[in-house]
């Protein structure tokens, strides 16, 4: 058994255990070290670590605190800050700006979602082998992994310096979530459907709230580690009641007096998150409180540069107790392209960009050999695949739907892909020919599933597709069950920080496919329309992420693994069915039969309480998915490379690099610090 499923078992034993019941002596704790990053067992209760009798803060706040302006820095702090340990070994100073680029007019997904908006209850920790505490200081789990008991750090504030208490979790659950009005069926990233119907969220005291589910929900804390854990630092309850219904009779004219939005939910929604709790929205209103190491002071808008500052109420300090961040103020500038934001990092005007193109690395690698400002290190990827090759079956043309749910039309579109070529062109050589599947190495792996159907072999392509599409034209391509000229339109979103190689890719494809007789179609398109196309059910195919690979994620994100599991394009309507949107504007489609009893496999991972039922019961899941090869991957991701300007510090040799550990957030933004 490898160390992360020791471990993780460990955080398993460990957190279902009903903690409240015990009350053994304390043991003494070292000032400032970091507080236990699980629930400790029965037979030992450990305290919070102790914060040093003096805290230490940016001189950019104590000039503020010297005028009157802000209150002394040990004020601002909750009682037991959340420690931060150096990831570099270097000790951070105080001071200056960070500067990074996105591109496609996407400050959130572009960088800063990344970079500064992972905060919740419970994180991982660095190394991405157990659950590490965060806004929540402890937590009880019941041994049926049913009740789950929060205790939130004292003296928490948002970054106006008002509390951050169990009022704004209720409200956020009570008035929002399940509020009529704004969520007419309720959703959320960490309430799987089967949970929706008879959870309650109890107010314990100020600083502790109970969650009650109606089933086991044995992967819930690690749900709440990244980004699906955003919600419970999204809503501060003081800003946002004047914008609802319920706290301000006289919202309508508030919704007057803004004259751009239709009625009180709108205006909700525009003041702060939405449904969803979209991290752009605190990206947009300067107004909305933060629980956020910065704060943005100049949104984007129509111009080329957002801004933020350091909050002045941030929670969490290094070990010699100087407050976080060390950086005072971050500044994105969006570039019309790939090509200008790499220049632009060359030449030493940017210190940090996220996702650099793999084409671009060497160019990097010789910058570093000329002894340019670069920076270049190598975190590993979590990922199953470099990306996910997506065909409708939920799609609205009941003949493409047919041909896209049938197994040798998959099989056949895989054989015909030249991977080793893709890899060399695109990733630069790096990577091996795979499918979407668990890594090597992982407690989840099934032997074959990541090899099958891999081998660049046209004779075998045509065998699986004639078996689907055997009528061609006089030209060689084929034609639809019904006669008439079959073509896909292929979807790229084209703003994608993430994706910068998509059109490269789908190009190469699209020759191949051609080659064996199927007619793909490129179409490019900018997030607001793909989205909107999305909930349509208008699209065909389409090429997005490849999650699910190192340790346990393939359980956290089974988006390619069980059908209407997360956000896959090849079952959007069955996804939709099984959680609505609550506007109504998404295309629902019920799926089959053999989808739900599918998708039923994957939710009895979910309640096993331990760590070893849910490997056990996934296996079972990846088995059928391996069977049913729902999507078709392209490679194993190479080493990864991450750009920065040599004057950055804080920065580690290695990290896992992934959706699930909060890309960035895992290396701690928070302490980095500029040297010069």
């Amino acid at each position: 058994m490898n160390k992360f499923v020791r471990q993780l078992m460990f955080v398993i034993v460990l957190l279902s255990v009903v903690i409240s019941a015990c009350a053994p002596a304390t043991p003494t704790v070292p000032p400032v070290e970091e507080e236990p990053t699980v629930a400790p067992p029965p037979d030992v209760t450990d305290t919070p670590a102790a914060p040093p009798s003096e805290f230490s803060e940016s001189p950019m706040l104590a000039e503020k605190v010297a005028a009157g302006d802000l209150p002394p820095v040990a004020e601002r702090l909750p009682e037991n800050p959340k420690v931060v340990k150096s990831l570099s070994g270097e000790q951070g100073v105080y001071g200056g700006e960070l500067r990074t680029g996105f591109t496609g007019n996407s400050p959130d997904w572009g960088v800063f979602t990344f970079l500064n908006t992972f905060e919740g209850l419970v994180l991982w920790s660095t190394d991405f082998q157990t659950v590490e505490f965060n806004l929540a200081e402890s937590v009880d789990v019941s041994p049926d992994a049913k009740e789950y008991t929060f205790h939130l750090r004292k003296g928490l504030k948002w970054s106006d310096g008002q509390p951050y208490t169990a009022d704004d979790i209720m409200f956020y659950i009570e008035d929002v979530l399940y509020n009529k009005e704004l969520n007419p069926t309720p959703g959320a990233d960490w309430l799987p459907a089967e949970q929706r119907d008879g959870f309650k969220a109890e107010k314990i005291d100020e600083t502790t709230v109970k969650f009650v589910f109606p089933n086991a929900y044995g992967t819930f804390l690690y749900n709440l580690t990244a980004f699906n854990g955003r919600y419970f630092a999204m809503y501060p309850k003081h800003y946002l009641m004047q914008y609802h219904k319920t706290y301000n009779d006289k919202i309508d004219d508030l919704v007057k007096e803004d004259g751009d939005v239709p009625d009180w939910m709108a205006l909700f929604h525009k003041k702060g998150p939405d449904n969803w709790a979209n991290p752009l929205r605190t990206m947009d209103n300067p107004e909305t409180p933060v629980m956020y190491a910065w704060k943005v002071t100049q949104p984007l808008g129509s111009g080329t540069t957002i801004r933020f500052e350091r909050n002045p109420y941030y929670w969490k300090v290094d070990e010699q107790g100087n407050q976080l961040p060390y950086i005072d103020t971050l500044v994105g500038t969006n570039y019309q392209d790939n090509e200008s934001r790499t220049l632009a990092m060359l030449n030493g005007d940017l210190d940090y960009i996220t996702n650099p193109p793999p084409g671009d690395r060497t160019l990097f690698y010789d910058a570093v050999a000329e002894g340019k400002s670069i920076m270049i290190k190598n975190p590993k990827s979590d990922g199953a695949n470099t990306a996910s090759l997506h065909f409708n079956q939920t799609f609205g043309d009941p003949v493409k739907a047919e041909v896209f749910s049938n197994l040798d039309f998959r099989i056949g579109m895989s054989y015909a892909i030249d991977r080793e070529e893709i890899i060399e062109v695109v990733f630069a050589g790096q990577g091996t020919p795979a499918q979407i599947a668990p890594l090597e190495d992982s407690p989840l792996y099934i032997e074959g599933m990541d090899t099958q159907y891999t081998e660049y072999d046209v004779a075998k392509a045509n065998e699986h597709l004639d078996k689907v599409l055997p009528e061609k034209d006089a030209n060689g391509m084929r034609l639809g069950p019904d006669g008439k000229p079959f073509q896909i339109i292929f979807t790229v979103q084209n703003d994608l920080g993430f994706g910068t190689y998509y059109v490269q890719l789908v190009e190469l494809l699209i020759g191949y496919w051609k080659a064996v007789g199927v007619d793909v179609v490129l179409s490019s398109q900018p997030g607001p329309q793909h989205d909107e196309n999305k909930r349509k059910n208008l699209l065909e195919a389409e090429i997005f992420t490849g999650e699910g690979g190192a340790g346990i994620t393939g359980i956290l994100d089974p988006r390619y693994y069980a059908p209407f599991a997360g956000a896959g394009i090849w079952n959007q309507g069955w996804s939709v069915w099984r959680t609505p949107d609550p506007t109504g504007a998404s295309v629902s489609v019920e799926p089959p039969q053999w989808a739900k009893d599918a998708y039923a496999k994957y939710d009895a991972v979910t309640k096993e309480p331990t760590l070893e039922g849910q490997i056990e019961k996934m296996k079972i899941v990846l088995q059928e998915a391996k069977e049913r090869l729902y999507v078709i991957g392209i490679s194993r991701p190479g080493d990864l490379y991450a750009v920065f300007h040599s004057r950055l510090g804080g920065i580690p040799e290695t990290w896992y690099d992934g959706w699930l550990e909060g890309p960035t957030k895992i290396i701690r933004p928070e302490q980095w610090f500029l040297k010069e």
